[in-house]
């Protein structure tokens, strides 16, 4: 038998669906014999407090990455608790990832009977308007369009549009938005990579789900190194370019696009201006920014092929 916590958070859309969700969750893990009980989350970024002294075997986030997300900032170096998924968000990259079933019911099944695995994070170390901070990451991280996009995003049109949204806003931003140029410095890049992008970005997962889905092929959870997309100016046509190659495995012959494997990369040292840094789809600050990895952080509920 398992202690097993669901964290979920009260304010998401779809209350009465989630709470009968959660209800099935609970009765399907129980009638395994495992004993099962409800934490909701307090508020926006509360989740990471709130289950950093939590006593339990199993810890299942309800939502999406940014729920995740929030989850893994207090199990970070935690490994007497295993991070389990349920798909339940809007975005669900990390759950796609690990190809869990959609249905949460069968996800819980599926996963309270996986052998947990010790995984590496990702570090990002960013800039805010009170001084320097640091978070842990999952799925992708970086600076630049894809930190504006994060950025852009109203939580309503999140609810209302679900990953509409993004599509919707990622458009814009490609062919109307003016996107700084910032400096870019890697460490051990697997290829010769720029000294400057508009954007940067690192993943942990080698699928970011819907039409982003092949934008970042080749990342495992287990990697020791950090698979980074940047892309030059003009972005009006080194995103679009990103995008369609990416579709087309053609990705290798975009002259205005970096894709390879690094061990840290930083963003924006001695650049004046603000460049939106995110991670797992919350927007955390600006640049300066630094990315890297932490071995031995996260036990997680995971498939050996992921």
């Amino acid at each position: 038998m398992s202690r097993i916590v669901l964290l979920y958070n009260p304010a998401a859309a779809g209350g009465r669906d989630q709470s009968r969700t959660l209800a099935a969750v609970t009765d399907a893990l129980r009638s395994r014999g495992h004993e099962v009980s409800l934490l909701a989350t307090q508020g926006r970024g509360s989740a990471g407090a709130q289950v950093a002294s939590l006593r339990a075997d199993i810890l299942f986030a309800c939502g999406g990455d940014g729920t995740i997300h929030d989850a893994a900032q207090g199990l970070a170096f935690r490994t007497n608790i295993a991070l389990g998924v349920l798909p339940m968000g809007s975005a669900n990259a990390l759950a796609g990832h690990l190809k869990l079933p959609r249905d949460p019911v069968s996800a819980a099944l599926r996963q309270v009977d996986l052998t947990p695995r010790i995984i590496p994070m990702g570090r990002v170390r960013f800039t805010t308007p009170t001084g320097n901070d640091t978070r842990y990451f999952l799925v992708t991280a970086g600076a630049g369009a894809d930190g504006m996009l994060v950025y852009k995003l109203a939580a309503t049109s999140k609810r209302r549009l679900g990953r509409l949204a993004y599509y919707l806003t990622a458009a814009r931003l490609a062919l109307t938005e003016h996107l700084s140029e910032f400096a870019l410095h890697c460490e051990n890049p697997s290829e010769p990579a720029p000294d400057r992008a508009v954007t940067a970005m690192a993943a942990r997962v080698g699928d970011l789900g819907g039409a982003f889905s092949p934008m970042m092929r080749g990342s495992r959870l287990g990697d020791m190194h950090l698979r980074l997309a940047a892309a030059h100016r003009p972005a009006w046509l080194s995103l679009p370019l990103w995008f369609v190659l990416s579709w087309l495995r053609l990705h290798a012959f975009n002259r205005f696009a970096f894709h390879g494997d690094v061990e840290s990369f930083t963003c924006g040292e001695g650049f004046t201006g603000r460049v939106p840094v995110q991670a797992d789809g919350d927007w955390l600050g600006y640049t300066p920014m630094t990315i890297s990895l932490v071995p031995n952080a996260l036990r997680i509920l995971a498939p050996a092929e992921a």
